[in-house]
């Protein structure tokens, strides 16, 4: 529900948000975490303490004097105000920095906590992509019914454009994205059940109707996703959602086809090239091109702000209060720059460079767990594991070029999406229980039970049949000779 009150962006909204995150966090862990599991955690932990770390000395005064900010100088030298000087531009953390981080680590942690039973992993899954669905329509509904409003509110900006109970497009765009991979992924996984050999077993067998019934249904939630996500008129969000698209199911087909190195990054290529074609033509991207000059206007000033600053930064949550004096007057003057529509570099920005190159390269590393356990497993694990990398390489490529992930509504259910993930990826597999009314096979001297492939089970039957028809026609026969 986090999406559903504007976002929930307000602060009352990251308070309630945080308080029931951190109950579902203190519930500790649904089963015992392993060794590997522990070691992801860890490093987790261990970054976030480093962010709140750099944070706190930001704001202590006098700490080290040639990082101060000037700030504080001129203060003091135009008003006589005897303040104490601090590295950051502000004398405290503002409370929404120390929202949005909490948000952050308790939802990655929850998220983590339950995805250490299997069972719990699958359910996030489930409840994610049904939830976005959800989104999803209600987004369809309001832009066809109630195009001026926003909830029960007044829509002030972007108007005619799908923005579901978001109040901007891009995070709905990167919302329904996400929505858009985890269907189609799970679509991808139904068809490769379907045993298609002949045309007769496709409609006689009762697992094949089965099959096909959910392929339909996931292949239309999917495609209603993908729909509210052309609606939203975001072109980055499109961008990045086909690109995650394309990483879930390119591991997916690499799970099932075993390729070469050189094979997947021929496809790759090509597919990408394929795809950056059919995007120049469509919607805002054909008519305006894919990024305006005020973003790159922004992302120098930003370049400067971290020269100045580059070790420790500006103090965490400053960028809307020192961005006015980074703008220049042939700069548009209209407008509030509340963020640097770039996440890493607006935390270059406040927390400096060292702290924003750790948290790029423990993104790389998220990206490249997920992807390699999509690759390695075995089940229908490799759904939620391709799934989850491809919403990882949509947030964080969406969020080199705007603000998603700073929106409370959608950091919380990908912070539960990545740690319920990270923490499957690093299980310790054990075979999944077998449904009963299987074949029974002794291994190692205990019974254990496997379940009989389809064509055995038709070819089975069939002997059957003849074996029992044979007998009848004997008995038939010996009763005609006597």
């Amino acid at each position: 529900m986090a999406p559903l009150f504007f976002g929930s962006v307000d602060l009352l909204w990251v308070i309630i948000w945080t308080a029931l995150l951190s109950a579902a966090m203190l519930c500790g862990p649904a089963e015992p975490i392993g060794a590997r599991q522990r070691a992801i955690l860890s490093a987790f932990i261990a970054i976030s303490s480093a962010y709140a770390l750099i944070a706190v000395v930001q704001v202590i005064p006098h700490l080290v004097g040639r990082l101060d900010d000037p700030i504080w100088q001129r203060t003091n030298d135009l008003l006589q105000l005897g303040v104490s000087p601090r590295i950051s531009s502000r004398a405290e953390i503002p409370p929404v920095a120390i929202g949005h981080f909490l948000l952050s680590v308790t939802s990655l942690v929850s998220g983590f906590f339950v995805g250490t039973s299997r069972r719990g992993g699958e359910l996030v899954a489930a409840f994610a992509r049904h939830a976005i669905l959800l989104y999803a329509i209600y987004g369809l509904l309001a832009l066809a019914l109630t195009p001026g409003l926003l909830l029960w509110a007044p829509k002030l900006a972007y108007r005619g454009s799908l923005t579901a109970s978001f109040v901007n497009h891009n995070t709905a765009a990167t919302f329904m994205g996400a929505g858009a991979i985890l269907w189609f992924c799970s679509a991808f996984l139904t068809a490769e059940a379907l045993r298609v050999s002949s045309l007769r077993l496709l409609v006689l067998l009762p697992t094949n109707e089965e099959a096909a019934f959910k392929l339909i249904l996931r292949l239309a939630a999917g495609l209603t996703c993908f729909f509210a996500l052309l609606l939203t008129g975001s072109r980055g969000g499109l961008i990045c959602s086909c690109l995650g698209l394309l990483v879930g199911l390119g591991l997916m087909i690499a799970n099932r086809l075993k390729p070469g190195v050189w094979y997947v990054l021929a496809s790759a290529s090509a597919a990408l090239a394929a795809m950056l074609v059919w995007l120049s033509h469509m919607g805002r991207i054909g008519s305006e091109g894919l990024f305006d000059n005020g973003r790159w206007r922004v992302y120098g000033f930003c370049l400067e702000a971290i020269r100045q600053h580059p070790l420790l930064g500006a103090g965490a949550g400053t960028f809307p209060e020192i961005f006015p004096s980074l703008r220049t007057a042939d700069f548009e003057p209209y407008g509030v720059w509340e963020h640097a529509h770039s996440t890493i570099l607006e935390i270059a920005v406040e927390m400096g460079v060292p702290i924003a190159a750790i948290i790029a390269a423990a993104a790389v590393a998220s990206v490249f767990i997920l992807a390699r356990a999509a690759l390695k497993s075995k089940d229908r694990n490799r759904r939620v594991f391709a799934a989850t990398a491809g919403i990882l390489v949509l947030s964080y490529t969406h969020s080199t070029i705007d603000f998603s992930l700073q929106i409370p509504g959608y950091l919380i259910v990908f912070g539960i999406i990545l740690g319920c993930g990270l923490a499957r990826s690093a299980a310790d597999e054990t075979p999944p229980p077998q449904k009963a009314g299987s074949r029974l096979s002794v291994v190692a001297g205990s019974p254990v039970r496997t379940r009989k492939p389809v064509f055995e089970t038709v070819s089975e039957t069939v002997s059957e049949t003849v074996s029992e028809t044979a007998s009848e026609s004997s008995s038939i026969s010996g009763s005609n000779a006597k």
